[in-house]
């Protein structure tokens, strides 16, 4: 058995490991979102993996369920009044209304009787459903729906809501592409799912008419809440506002109108008064209280970063909340009072280093009718995501219990899971140059396994002390308004924090500001100030961990996603702090993106960027764009990108590689991902992306690694793991 020596160093291929962690990481059937029954006594488990999408159902109490078995496209459970029955949005070609070869259909609404398996087509919905809202006495629905052609963020994917083939030509006209509410009268209770035959359930259009939906709120009735705006593009949501919507003929009221951008409405049993929360770009922020009788908005700063309200079953006067807190998670009920200085006082319920999750991969929950019961899904470092529930009350009150188990997949995977396993995970804080606390998360591998016989694959050797300096990998998340949470593998930057950290990288995953989980103020921190304090926060870091003798001098990389590539090809292009530099699907001319990308006009005004509207603003766009800066001696990087993004649409990556290759100053590379949008979906192009990654920061951080994998460069696809010619591969710059 050889001796180990320190990753990524001589004996161990880093490349390799990366890409088995990766596709260890790709094998996964994890929960997405859990859903409690109105009686606490069982859960709807929105599960996806490499198969596709689905609905598993477990006991509240009782024996845990496997998340294997993923086979048909099932999405959106929601739970009526009696507790047995399930509605549920379908996409599979049995219940499309187009023909096979045009792609997808329309989705079809269903019931699924829980008791007998039962499940009855309703009605086929002409767009593609958002969300589901039931009243609450289950007679009726309120279905937010996207039409075909309507435009998604970089949260969505990127890419457009196809219900057909593309359309050829592409065609574009102000005024397309909206999201509206659907309703709908359900059968009576017990013939959706029954021995009897319900019939079809009829959808009219609700409006509101020239407004676009973002979010609703909805219990029954002739009355909604709904965060609107009059652009139907993403970047209509920088500017949306909260409205009462009639729902009998589309008419809607002002309620509040933000400073920043509005998420997770809710509406009090009692109909009297409405809840929201207002923060910034993807939403982690302040409760805010609308009384629909009187207009009365009350904002409360007692409690922060929260992703999900609603009122308290129990006690409607006091809201349950869910949100960041630092990396981890936090609960706690807020009871408002009008007249106090700050509108509330608030009780923390749990807070953990640990990530609860709904459906917006934020931290939410699931009540059962007596609010008596939660359900949500957790994860943690070391505990990959299991949907758990909770007492909210007694002596083992937010005590979570997996209801659950995790995929096998991680031990059916030959190296790689033991790879992943070996990843840890610790906070780390440091001082920025003005005196800042800066958080984050730093990821490494103590212990590697043995590269022994197929045999031995389960037996860990230890790498020498963690004292030895190791390269350094800093890896940025997007948002900005985003964050590092305290997960099992980080899965933001495709995924490449955990498996460079079991290559043997020390990788800082840092929420410098901008980022959420760290109070309102700290995410504001960036308005007009986009790539300034906010890259002294990482450069910082970096120096920080160099001196502590944890990172390697001058052996340091930066990948970043999104905004977070933008802020690592403006590291790039500025300083000399790295020696390569990652950027995957990144605005870098904040200019032309004002003019092309689906949230421009709406995103650089929120932050502060710039406005195409004046010369001065057209100035300040181009003075905070990467194509256009400078400052260091030239540092090797690879761009990456979907060719179908349409938040940073691939033009952003064509400016960055060309204003690079003009400047001569050092090696970039340009791969683009046919069908791809922000994010990478497909299997072989995420293996691909990460295979190149690895093989960029293996041949300008860690050369003497090379010769383990020898890979000397990207274009080395036998030893880099990449496909070979005929395969699917990414298109390459000229």
């Amino acid at each position: 058995m050889p001796s180990p020596t320190p990753p990524p160093g001589p004996g161990r291929d880093p490349v390799a490991a990366v890409r088995r962690v990766r596709q260890v990481m790709s094998d996964l059937t994890a929960p997405l979102e859990a859903r409690i029954s109105p009686d606490g006594r069982r859960v709807a488990v929105t599960v996806t993996g490499p198969h596709g999408t689905d609905v598993v159902l477990t006991p509240a109490h009782g024996p845990v369920a496997a998340m294997s078995a993923v086979t048909s496209a099932c999405h959106t459970p929601r739970w009526l009044p009696d507790s047995r029955t399930l509605l549920l949005v379908k996409e599979s070609a049995q219940t499309r209304d187009v023909r096979e070869a045009d792609g997808p259909g329309l989705p079809m609404l269903t019931a699924w009787d829980t008791r007998t398996g039962v499940r009855r087509d309703l009605v086929s919905v002409p767009g593609a459903v958002e969300d589901v809202l039931v009243a609450d006495d289950g007679s009726e629905i309120l279905l937010l729906v996207a039409d075909d052609g309507a435009e998604r963020d970089g949260m969505n994917l990127g890419l457009p809501v196809r219900l057909g083939t593309a359309p050829d030509p592409d065609s574009y006209r102000p005024g397309t592409g909206r999201r509206r509410l659907l309703h709908g009268l359900l059968a009576p209770a017990g013939t959706l799912t029954g021995s009897r035959p319900a019939g079809p359930v009829a959808l009219r259009d609700a409006g509101p008419p020239g407004l676009t939906v973002w979010n609703a709120a909805w219990r029954g009735g002739r009355t909604a809440v709904a965060t609107v705006s009059e652009d139907p593009l993403p970047a209509g949501y920088y500017a949306a506002w909260l409205a009462r919507v009639d729902l009998s003929d589309g008419s809607t009221t002002v309620l509040h109108r933000p400073e920043g951008q509005l998420a997770a409405p809710a509406l009090t049993p009692d109909g009297r008064s409405a809840v929201v929360a207002e923060g910034i770009s993807i939403v982690a922020g302040r409760p805010v209280v609308v009384d629909l009788a009187d207009g009365t908005v009350t904002t409360t700063s007692a409690v922060e970063d929260v992703t999900w309200l609603m009122p308290d079953p129990q006690d409607p006067a006091r809201l349950l909340t869910a949100g960041w807190s630092g990396t981890g998670s936090r609960l706690a009920a807020v009871r408002v009072d009008r007249t106090a200085p700050d509108g509330t006082a608030a009780t923390v319920l749990y807070e953990e280093q640990a990530v609860l999750a709904g459906a917006g991969f934020q931290p939410a929950l699931t009540l059962s009718a007596d609010g008596r019961t939660a359900a949500t899904v957790r994860e943690a470092p070391g505990e990959p995501p299991q949907a758990v529930v909770a007492s909210t009350h007694g002596p083992h009150a937010w005590a979570w219990r997996p209801v659950t188990v995790p995929d096998p997949a991680e031990r059916r995977a030959p190296g790689g899971h033991l790879d992943l396993a070996h990843v840890r995970t610790r906070p780390t804080a440091w001082t920025a140059s003005d005196g800042r606390t800066i958080h984050g998360l730093l990821l490494d591998a103590p212990a590697v396994p043995a590269p022994c016989g197929p045999h031995e694959e389960d037996r860990d050797v230890p790498t020498p002390p963690l004292s030895q300096p190791r390269p350094l990998a800093v890896v940025l998340h997007g948002g900005p308004s985003w964050q590092w949470s305290a997960a099992h593998a980080p899965a933001d930057v495709l995924g490449l924090g955990p498996a460079l950290a079991a290559a043997g990288w020390l990788v800082l995953l840092p929420n410098p500001r901008g980022s959420s989980g760290y109070g309102l103020d700290h995410a504001r921190a960036v308005v007009g100030n986009v790539g300034e304090d906010d890259l002294d926060d990482i450069l910082t870091g970096v120096a920080h961990l160099t001196a502590q003798g944890a990172a390697l001098p001058s052996r340091a990389a930066v990948l970043g996603h999104s905004y977070g590539g933008f802020l690592a090809a403006l590291a790039a292009a500025r300083t000399d702090a790295f020696r390569a530099a990652v950027v995957v699907s990144a605005p870098t001319n904040w200019l032309s993106f004002a003019h092309t990308s689906v949230i421009g006009g709406g995103y650089e005004r929120a932050y502060g960027i710039g406005d195409t509207a004046t010369a001065e603003g057209r100035t300040a766009l181009l003075a905070r764009s990467p194509v256009f800066a400078d400052g260091g001696t030239g540092t090797p990087t690879l761009v990456l990108h979907g060719e179908q993004d349409r938040v940073t649409p691939a033009g952003q990556a064509h400016e960055l590689y060309r204003a690079l290759a003009r400047r001569a100053t050092a090696p970039v590379e340009l791969h683009l991902y046919p069908g791809e949008g922000h994010e990478f979906t497909r299997p072989d192009h995420l293996l691909d992306a990460v295979t190149r990654a690895a093989a960029w920061l293996t041949r300008h951080v860690t050369p003497e690694a090379a010769q383990t994998s020898a890979t000397e460069g990207p274009d080395d696809r036998s030893s880099a793991g990449l496909p070979w010619p005929g395969s699917s591969t990414p298109k390459e710059a000229p």
